[in-house]
C-alpha cells in the first residue's frame, strides 16, 4: 500500500494493466460467443441440409416404390406399350416438382420409355452415359446417386438418380432413371440455411470427392461440380476429424453427429461443420470463413473498445491531474516536514537531508553555533505557550537579522537553534556568537509584558572537532552545556570539556545499574546538641563503583537530579535508611532523629506522601523522629503547592528542615509562610566565620532568625573547636561535622552509639581532620 500511495503512476499502470487484462478476457469471451453462435448456426445448417436431403430422397424413394410394380408389369408385358409407359412416367413427373425427367431402360441401357418432356434420342443409352452408376444401381436396393452434371437443354445442373426395377430381391428387370434439378426450386429450398456472405453448404460424395450439391458464396457452378475437392483438403479434413473426435474415419461414417473442424485453406481460416449421411454416402458440410466471425466480432466490439479507450483517457487525465496535485502537495509536505511550522526555519529533517550542504567541504571547514535560550521555560510556565511562541518568532527574527546573511539557521527543537557558518574563522564565529548573545539579551516586549532572556552558545568546528554531523552537533551541545552553567555565555568545545561530559554521561548510564546491584550504600553522620548529647543522624548516600571506585555524592547526585533518576535514588535512600535506623533503634532501645535529604523532584512525585507513610509503618518508626531536609530551591516551585505538600508532611508528624539556608532563594516572608521546623546553616558560612566578619554576621543572623521564629538551628561542616565555640556563643543548638564524628556505616554507627551511651558527652574526641 505504501508503494501505491507514493507513486500514483504505478497505480495507474496497475489499473491500466488490469483493465487490459479484463478487456482481453472480455473480448476473448465475446469471440468465443461469436464462434459458438456461428458454430451453432452451422450445426443447424448441416442438420437441416441433411434432413432436407434425406426428406427429398425419401420422397423420391417413396414415389419409386409406389410405381415400382406398375412399371415392372409394363416391362414384363409381351408387347411394349409405349403410350402407357410414357403416361405413367408423366404422372410421376407431376408428383415430383424436382424431377427433370423420368426414364426406363433395359438392363443393357437401351431406353424403353421417357417422360414426355424428353426424347429417347436426346437421352441416349443410360449405361453408356454412366456405366459405373448404372452397375452400382443394379447392385443396390435403394436409390443411387450419380455425379451432378449439366443439362444444356434445360440449363440446369442435375443429380442423376438410378434404381433397379426387380422381379425379386436378386433379379433386376429394368432400370428407372430420373434427374433432380438444382435450379431455383432446390436453391430456394436450401437458401434459408445460408448466411449472407462467405458461408456455404454442400454435399460431397464419399466415392469420388465431387460436389453433389453446393450453395453459397458466388463461384462458377462448372468449377464446383466438375472439379473434385482437393486431395490435400480431404486429407486435412480427415486428420482434423480424427484429432478433434478421437474416432476413426469408419467410426465417423457410422456416427450421425456433426463435428466442428477448423481448416487452413488457400483462401484463409475456415470453420467447418460436417456430418456423414451413410445411406447415400454423402458428407453434409457447412463452411464459414473466419473473416465473417471477425467482422461480426469487431462490429459488436468496437463500442467496447471505444468505451475502454475513452475510460482510459479519462483515467489518464485524472491520474495526471492527481499526480500534479500530488507533486504540489508533496512539495508542500516536504517543506512542512523539513521546516518548523512556527518559525519557518529548517528543522532536524532538513538537517539530515542537507548535511553536506550545511557543512561544506572539509577544506573550507564550518563552525557550528549551538544556541539555547536561558530561562525560556519560565516564560512558558508563567505566561503560557502561546506567548512563548510569540517570543520564539521574535527570537527567529533577531537571529535572521544577525546571522541570516552569513550562515544557515536551523531550529533544533524547543528553544534550541543551530547556526552553520561555512568557511568562517574562529574569531568570526566568536564575534557572531557575542553579537547573538547581546541581541537576544535585549528586552522583549509582548503586548504589555516586558521581560529579558539570555542565550548560551556552544561552538564546535568541522572537521577539527568532528567529521560527522551528529558528532559535530554533539560537540557543540557539550560546549553549550558548559556555557549554560553560567548562562548568557559562550563556550568553545575542547577535549577536556568532552572528557568531563563523558564522565558525567558514564555516571548517568551506570547509576541505575548501581542502584539495582546495590553498589550504593548508606552512611550516617551524628548530630550533637549544645550539651554534647546525641540529637540524631543524617543519612548520606555513597557509591562504590566496581570500575571507578569511590564516586563522591557531589558528582552523582546532580546527575541523578538532571537525568530524572532522583526519585529512584531517593526511594533507595529512604528504604535503606529506614531499615538501618529501625534495626539500630530496636537493638539499642534508643530513639533519635533521622534526617533525610529530599530532592525537589522526589518531593513533587505524586506518590511521595504515600511512599513515606508506607515506609514509616513498614519499619515501625516514629514519624516525630523523622526530619526531611529540603534545599531552598523548593521555593522556586509553585509556592501554594509546596506549602500544601509540607503541610501534609507535618500532618504525618514529620519535621521539615531548610537545608543550606542563606545560600539560595529564601526570604523572610516566604520562610514565614512555610511550615519549617529547622534551619540548617550551610558549611560555606562555617568555614569563613573566624576570618570573615560578614560571614560571621550572616551566621549569627541566621541563628537569630531561627530563635525569633522558634526554629531549631543546626550548623553543618563543624571541623574545628573554634567553630564550635563561636556557634555556641551565637546560640546555635545543633552541630554536625568532623569535629564530632564523620559519616559511618550502620554497624559502625551502632557501635558508636553504644560507646556514646556508656561514655561522656562528645567533645570532639573522634575528630580527625585528616579523614
Amino acid at each position: 500500500m505504501a508503494k501505491l500511495r507514493q507513486n500514483i503512476w504505478f497505480l495507474f499502470a496497475l489499473l491500466f494493466l488490469g483493465s487490459c487484462v479484463l478487456l482481453v478476457f472480455f473480448l476473448h469471451q465475446r469471440w468465443q460467443l461469436v464462434v459458438q453462435e456461428h458454430s451453432q448456426q452451422q450445426h443447424t445448417q448441416v442438420q437441416q441440409l441433411a434432413s432436407s436431403v434425406q426428406s427429398l430422397l425419401s420422397v423420391q424413394q417413396v414415389l419409386a416404390d409406389l410405381y415400382h410394380d406398375q412399371l415392372v408389369q409394363l416391362v414384363k408385358a409381351e408387347q411394349l406399350d409405349i403410350e402407357q409407359g410414357t403416361r405413367l412416367l408423366d404422372h410421376l413427373m407431376q408428383n415430383n416438382r424436382y424431377a427433370t425427367a423420368y426414364a426406363i431402360s433395359r438392363l443393357d441401357g437401351e431406353l424403353l420409355w421417357v417422360s414426355s418432356n424428353r426424347t429417347i434420342a436426346a437421352l441416349g443409352n443410360l449405361k453408356d452415359l454412366n456405366e459405373s452408376l448404372f452397375n452400382q444401381a443394379l447392385q443396390a436396393n435403394q436409390l443411387t446417386l450419380g455425379p451432378t452434371y449439366y443439362i444444356p437443354s434445360m440449363d440446369a445442373w442435375t443429380i442423376p438418380v438410378r434404381q433397379a426395377l426387380r422381379l425379386s430381391e436378386h433379379e433386376p428387370l429394368a432400370m428407372m432413371a430420373l434427374g433432380i434439378s438444382l435450379k431455383e426450386e432446390l436453391n430456394s429450398f436450401i437458401a434459408p440455411l445460408l448466411l449472407p456472405k462467405m458461408n456455404s453448404v454442400a454435399l460431397i460424395r464419399q466415392q469420388d470427392g465431387y460436389y453433389q450439391f453446393f450453395a453459397g458464396e458466388a463461384s462458377s457452378s462448372a468449377e464446383r461440380y466438375e472439379t473434385p475437392v482437393a486431395l490435400t483438403v480431404l486429407q486435412q479434413l480427415q486428420a482434423r476429424l480424427k484429432a478433434n473426435t478421437g474416432l476413426s474415419l469408419q467410426q465417423l461414417r457410422q456416427s450421425e453427429e456433426a463435428y466442428n473442424i477448423r481448416l487452413t485453406l488457400p483462401e484463409g481460416q475456415i470453420q467447418t461443420v460436417i456430418r456423414y449421411l451413410p445411406e447415400y454416402q454423402l458428407w453434409a458440410v457447412s463452411k464459414l470463413h473466419s473473416r465473417v466471425m471477425q467482422q461480426v466480432f469487431w462490429h459488436n466490439s468496437w463500442r467496447y473498445l471505444g468505451v475502454f479507450l475513452l475510460s482510459q483517457l479519462l483515467l489518464f487525465f485524472l491520474v495526471r491531474t492527481i499526480a500534479h496535485a500530488d507533486r504540489s502537495r508533496r512539495a508542500e509536505l516536504m517543506f512542512e516536514a523539513t521546516h518548523d511550522q512556527l518559525t519557518g526555519l529548517p528543522n532536524r529533517n532538513y538537517l539530515r537531508q542537507h548535511n553536506s550542504k550545511l557543512l561544506g567541504s572539509a577544506e573550507s571547514g564550518c563552525y557550528l553555533l549551538f544556541l539555547d535560550l536561558d530561562n525560556f521555560k519560565t516564560i512558558n510556565d508563567s505566561f503560557g505557550h502561546e506567548l512563548g511562541d510569540v517570543v520564539l518568532k521574535e527570537v527567529t527574527r533577531r537571529l535572521k537579522v544577525q546571522a541570516g546573511h552569513s550562515g544557515s539557521i536551523v531550529r533544533h527543537g524547543g528553544d534550541e537553534f543551530l547556526i552553520f557558518l561555512p568557511a568562517a574563522s574562529e574569531q568570526a564565529a566568536m564575534q557572531l556568537a557575542s553579537q547573538l548573545v547581546q541581541q537576544l539579551s535585549s528586552p522583549y516586549q509582548v503586548e504589555k509584558l516586558r521581560f529579558v532572556l539570555g542565550a548560551s552558545i556552544g561552538i564546535a568546528h568541522y572537521p577539527s572537532h568532528a567529521s560527522q554531523l551528529d558528532d559535530l552537533v554533539r560537540a557543540a551541545d557539550i560546549a553549550m552545556y558548559e556555557a549554560k552553567k553560567t548562562k548568557n555565555n559562550i563556550s568553545l568545545y575542547s577535549k577536556p570539556l568532552d572528557a568531563r561530559y563523558q564522565r558525567r554521561f558514564a555516571i548517568e548510564q551506570r547509576l541505575r545499574t548501581a542502584i539495582e546491584q546495590q553498589h550504593l550504600f548508606m552512611v550516617y553522620q551524628p548530630q550533637i546538641d549544645s550539651r554534647g548529647q546525641l540529637h540524631g543522624v543524617e543519612a548520606l548516600v555513597r557509591w562504590q563503583d566496581p570500575v571507578d571506585g569511590f564516586i563522591p555524592p557531589d558528582q552523582f547526585v546532580p546527575v541523578a537530579e538532571d537525568s530524572g533518576q532522583m526519585p529512584l535514588l531517593g526511594q533507595f535512600i529512604m528504604q535503606q535508611a529506614f531499615a538501618d535506623i529501625s534495626r539500630i533503634q530496636q537493638q539499642l532501645g534508643q530513639r533519635f532523629q533521622l534526617s533525610l535529604n529530599i530532592s525537589v523532584r522526589q518531593l513533587l512525585q505524586s506518590d511521595f506522601l504515600t511512599q513515606l507513610s508506607q515506609h514509616i509503618q513498614q519499619f515501625s518508626l516514629a514519624a516525630e523522629q523523622l526530619t526531611l531536609e529540603l534545599t531552598e530551591s523548593i521555593l522556586i516551585e509553585d509556592h501554594d503547592h509546596v506549602c500544601q505538600l509540607l503541610g501534609s508532611i507535618k500532618q504525618l508528624g514529620c519535621k521539615v528542615s531548610m537545608d543550606d539556608f542563606g545560600t539560595g532563594y529564601s526570604s523572610l516572608s516566604m520562610l514565614r509562610s512555610l511550615p519549617v521546623d529547622e534551619l540548617k546553616i550551610d558549611k560555606s558560612f562555617i568555614d569563613c566565620m573566624r576570618d570573615d566578619e560578614t560571614c560571621r554576621n550572616m551566621t549569627a543572623s541566621i541563628i537569630a532568625i531561627g530563635q525569633r521564629m522558634k526554629l531549631l538551628t543546626i550548623a553543618e561542616g563543624v571541623e574545628h573547636s573554634h567553630e564550635r565555640d563561636l556557634l555556641l556563643q551565637m546560640g546555635c543548638e545543633l552541630y554536625q561535622g568532623y569535629f564530632f564524628a564523620k559519616p559511618m556505616p550502620a554497624e559502625q554507627l551502632r557501635s558508636y552509639l553504644q560507646q556514646m551511651k556508656a561514655d561522656q558527652p562528645i567533645e570532639g574526641a573522634n575528630f580527625n581532620p585528616g579523614q
